[in-house]
């Protein structure tokens, strides 16, 4: 099990010991153009496809734990009473079942029950057409190349190889095939906002071929590899990690790190004269999965290019 230490606690450690803290350190995603990824205005309106969900939750037990993972990230705070971010997660029901992933002004969170595939179909016969089973839930951000703007979001969730839960409201739901709901869409939700994995999932490649070089966090410092045995605290208890070993760790997902926090308020500072802003146009793209808890053990992030027609889907 993971444990966070308040703000509280480290607060008054660092008064009463003097000691130097160091920064937090956060992994932005990177376009193909090693451009960091960033909404112009971080207000995200998610339309949740609530009109046939799977079980194990209703409606708006699902609608409920997406919004709770947006608040995570809206009110996120350095000192635990101050918002320090200008990000705005709103997620409303609409009464469609699924929808199509792409950049069409809409972000989409979407249940896959049918089938794990791709919607629409790719049109480059040599790429796959159905997910990794072992892939929980997919995110696609479509941004500009050269200048990383976020210009819409995608988030597929498996519901065909999965069933989804709430392990604090429903404990006895932590089975072998059923996982936290809300801790995955908060993880996901940091894909949204531009936030990438802590680690590093050694072997990964592009779509053409070539390795996916070791990403660097905001401090300049190479990511460990995910699931090292000596990776720290600062990175194991990140909502951005993405390897949890038990139930329990899937809940902590909900809950932002100093890291996480720290990510967001620096990508995103709060302004209290802050707009919301229309996206530019047009698009490449990218995006991330989060593989599935096999039993109890590791949720690992498997990391591939897929090239798509006029985006890039960045990890499945």
């Amino acid at each position: 099990m993971r444990t966070r230490i308040t703000l509280v606690t480290i607060s008054v450690v660092a008064a009463v010991a003097a000691l130097p803290v160091p920064a937090a350190a956060y992994v932005r995603t990177v376009t193909s153009a090693n451009v960091a990824t960033w909404w112009k205005a971080p207000c995200v309106t998610m339309e949740f496809s609530l009109g046939s969900p799977p079980p194990e939750l209703d409606a708006s037990g699902y609608l409920s734990a997406a919004q709770n993972a947006g608040a995570a990230w809206s009110q996120a705070s350095l000192d635990g009473v101050t918002r320090c971010s200008n990000v705005i997660f709103n997620v409303k029901s609409v009464p469609d079942a699924a929808g199509p992933v792409g950049r069409d002004g809409h972000n989409r969170l979407i249940f896959r029950q049918n089938g794990w595939c791709r919607d629409p179909a790719p049109t480059d016969p040599n790429e796959a057409r159905c997910y990794d089973p072992s892939a929980l839930a997919i995110t696609s951000v479509f941004q500009l190349k050269n200048s990383g703007e976020i210009l819409d979001t995608d988030l597929e969730v498996n519901a065909t190889d999965f069933t989804w839960g709430d392990f604090v409201g429903h404990p006895e739901l932590t089975g072998f095939d059923t996982h936290d709901f809300q801790g995955a869409i908060t993880h996901e939700f940091g894909h949204v906002i531009g936030l990438d994995h802590v680690c590093y999932s050694p072997g990964a490649i592009r779509a053409d071929g070539t390795p996916v070089p070791r990403p660097v966090d905001n401090n300049g410092n190479p990511v460990p590899n995910c699931g090292a045995a000596d990776n720290p605290p600062s990175i194991t208890q990140a909502t951005m990690y993405v390897s949890v070993n038990s139930p329990s760790a899937e809940v902590e997902l909900r809950s932002l790190s100093l890291d996480d926090v720290q990510g967001a308020c620096d990508v995103y500072p709060f302004s209290a004269n802050f707009v919301c802003q229309p996206p530019s146009t047009p698009s490449t793209g990218g995006g991330c999965s989060f593989s599935a808890r096999p039993g109890y053990g590791s949720m690992a992030c498997v990391l591939a290019l897929l090239a798509m027609a006029l985006v890039v889907r960045r990890r499945r």
